[in-house]
């Protein structure tokens, strides 16, 4: 299975920083525009052929990193390379899986979003 990164709300400065990061681990990256938020992360993977919008939001939020065909050790690899780009606590990160590959970005930012904030002891919207 291919190993793909879906970039939600990165700059072109900051796609291009990530994109050298990952470029020896050869994991393709794809940048993902407003446009497309509303789509599930799993067809946008290129890992299911079901393309429609899931809802009609279409605010932004915040970075996103989204892995997809991953293993255990390529997560590792690829978090090493997101730390030495300065990006790695600001951005949320998240793997596909069967039950989130149908999620819009929306959706899983907001899913990520809430946990991270229960894991970390923060209230909801108190950044």
């Amino acid at each position: 299975m291919k190993k793909i990164v879906l970039l939600y709300n990165f700059t072109e400065d900051e796609l291009a920083k990530v994109r050298r990061a990952l470029l020896p681990l050869k994991f393709s990256v794809k940048s993902i525009g407003p446009e497309s938020f509303a789509l599930p992360v799993g067809y946008l993977a290129g890992l299911t052929d079901e393309g429609s919008p899931v809802e009609e939001k279409t605010e932004s939020f915040g970075k996103l990193l989204v892995m997809g065909g991953f293993l255990n050790s390529d997560i590792d690899r690829l978090l090493a390379a997101m730390r030495k780009t300065g990006f790695s606590r600001e951005v949320l990160k998240a793997v596909i899986t069967p039950t989130n590959a149908s999620w819009s970005g929306w959706q899983l930012y907001s899913e990520i979003r809430r946990e991270h904030e229960v894991m970390t002891g923060k209230r909801p919207g108190s950044d």
